[in-house]
C-alpha cells in the first residue's frame, strides 16, 4: 500500500508539474548526450573487451600473488579495478558483473569489489568539474586524488577482512570456451554490453532529473533546507543536501556556483548520489550484494575523501579553495583528458602483447 501510494502521488505530481518534469527529463537527456555517453561508453567497451578477450587472465597470472596479498582478490581482477578508478562510476559495476559471469570471482568477492570500485573518473573531475565549473584544474586534480586515495585505502582495508573468501573459479570450461571466440565477435559483444549499460544509465539520469525538478517546483527542496537549518546545519550543507543525496552532477553544478568549500564537493562526489547507486544496482543485475553495507561504505568514502581534501589543503592550496562560478557562464563539458587517453593506450598495449604471447605459445 505504501508503494502504491507513492506511485499515485508521483503520477499526480507529474500532472501538476508537467512542464517542470519535461524540462527535467530534457536536462537529463542533454547530460547523457554531452557527458555520460562520450565519457563512459568508450571505457565500458574497453573494460568489457579486456575481460572477454582473456587479457585479464594474462595480467592475473603475473599479479595473482600481489593482488591476493594486498586486495584479497585474484590477479584477474586487477585490470577491472584499475579501469573502475579511471573510467567513472558505473564502469566498476560492469566489470564486476562480467567477472562474476565469467566465473572469476564469487558473490562475496563481487560484494567486496563494489565497496570501492565506485569512483568518479578524471574526465569528469579534472576537466568537467575542475576546469569548466571551478575554472581551476588544480582543484579538479585534488578532487580526483582524494577519490583515488580514499578508494585505495578502502580496498586495502577490506581486502584484509575478505581474505578468507578464497575463490579460484567454478566455470573454467566456460572461461576457456569464451576465450576462443574471434576478436571481432568479442568486440561486437563488448559494444552491445556497453550500449545496454548506457541505455539503463540514461533512463535513470532522466528519471532523477525529473524527480529533482518536482522537488524544486513543489517546495520540497525549500522544506528540506529549512528543516536542516533548524537542526543547525551549515548553509552549504542545508542548501545542497537534496542534490548530494540524489544526483551527483546536479550537486556539483550547484555546489560550484554557490561559493562552497572544496571538501563539500569532494563529499558529494565520494557519496555519488542515489542516481549513481541505482545505476550500479541495475548493472549488477541479479548479483545479491548487501545494500546496507554498500551505502555505509559510500558514506565512509565521502567522509574519507573530504578529510583527504582538507589535509591536502593544509600543505597545498590551489588558487581558491572557496570558489564561485561567474553568472552567465555556460560550461561545455569535455570528456577527453590526458589521463584517460594514457589509460586507454596502456590497456591497448597490454592487449596487443597478450595476443603476441598466445601466438608464440
Amino acid at each position: 500500500m505504501l508503494l502504491l501510494t507513492v506511485i499515485l502521488l508521483s503520477a499526480v505530481c507529474m500532472l501538476m508539474y508537467a512542464g517542470n518534469v519535461a524540462a527535467g527529463v530534457k536536462s537529463g537527456l542533454e547530460y547523457a548526450a554531452k557527458i555520460l555517453i562520450p565519457s563512459l561508453f568508450p571505457f565500458m567497451v574497453l573494460s568489457s573487451f579486456l575481460i572477454r578477450s582473456g587479457s585479464c587472465d594474462i595480467i592475473g597470472k603475473r599479479t595473482d600473488r600481489i593482488c591476493r596479498c594486498i586486495f584479497g582478490l585474484p590477479g584477474e581482477t586487477l585490470g577491472a579495478v584499475a579501469l573502475s578508478f579511471i573510467g567513472g562510476f558505473p564502469v566498476g559495476a560492469r566489470n564486476v558483473r562480467l567477472l562474476y559471469e565469467k566465473g572469476t570471482i564469487s558473490i562475496r568477492q563481487a560484494e567486496q569489489m563494489m565497496l570501492y570500485c565506485v569512483c568518479s573518473g578524471p574526465a569528469f573531475l579534472i576537466t568537467g568539474v575542475g576546469t569548466l565549473l571551478l575554472h581551476n584544474s588544480q582543484a579538479g586534480v585534488i578532487l580526483y586524488v582524494s577519490q583515488l586515495v580514499s578508494g585505495l585505502l578502502i580496498a586495502v582495508i577490506t581486502g584484509q577482512y575478505y581474505k578468507k573468501s578464497h575463490f579460484t573459479g567454478k566455470r573454467k570450461g566456460e572461461i576457456l570456451q569464451k576465450s576462443r571466440q574471434a576478436v571481432s565477435d568479442q568486440l561486437i559483444i563488448s559494444c552491445s554490453d556497453a550500449a545496454q549499460g548506457i541505455l539503463q544509465l540514461t533512463a535513470l539520469v532522466s528519471a532523477f532529473s525529473a524527480i529533482i525538478a518536482i522537488c524544486e517546483a513543489s517546495g520540497i527542496q525549500n522544506s528540506i533546507k529549512s528543516l536542516l537549518k533548524m537542526c543547525k546545519a551549515d548553509y552549504p550543507i542545508a542548501e545542497n543536501a537534496l542534490y548530494i543525496l540524489t544526483e551527483v552532477t546536479t550537486a556539483c553544478g550547484r555546489i560550484s556556483s554557490g561559493g562552497c568549500p572544496l571538501w563539500l564537493l569532494s563529499f558529494a562526489v565520494g557519496f555519488g548520489g542515489l542516481c549513481v547507486h541505482f545505476q550500479i544496482f541495475a548493472l549488477l543485475g541479479d548479483i545479491p550484494i548487501h545494500k546496507g553495507r554498500f551505502f555505509l561504505f559510500r558514506l565512509i568514502n565521502a567522509l574519507l575523501s573530504s578529510v583527504i581534501v582538507c589535509i591536502i589543503g593544509r600543505f597545498y592550496e590551489p588558487t581558491e579553495m572557496v570558489f564561485a562560478v561567474g553568472q552567465g557562464i555556460e560550461a561545455e563539458w569535455v570528456s577527453v583528458t590526458a589521463v584517460g587517453t594514457a589509460a586507454m593506450l596502456i590497456m591497448s598495449v597490454i592487449f596487443v602483447l597478450s595476443l603476441k604471447r598466445r601466438k608464440i605459445q
